[in-house]
């Protein structure tokens, strides 16, 4: 049996992708004025290529997790995983 080399090839993954404002709009369930918004007040990172608004994906995650509220559960929720984490 022979097995194609396409197939041991790693997979394109789509975790750090580019949106556009709709795309973005559909992710994040903001409208796309809002986005613009905060994209025209130079708060959110985007690049603007040939016309088109881009922003990655990544960097609007990182952005998006500054508005967290809960900030001080999180870094309880962290620690209690990694000293579960070392007594396994």
């Amino acid at each position: 049996m022979v097995i194609p080399n396409n197939i041991t090839e790693p997979s394109i993954t789509l975790k750090d992708q580019y949106f556009d404002l709709r795309g973005l709009s559909a992710y994040s369930a903001m409208a796309v004025s809002t986005l613009r918004n905060f994209i025209s007040n130079g708060n959110l990172p985007a690049y603007k290529v040939f016309g088109k608004i881009l922003i990655k994906r990544s960097e609007f995650d990182a952005w998006i997790n500054t508005f967290r509220i809960n900030k001080k559960q999180d870094l309880s929720n962290m620690v209690n995983d990694i000293l579960s984490s070392i007594k396994d």
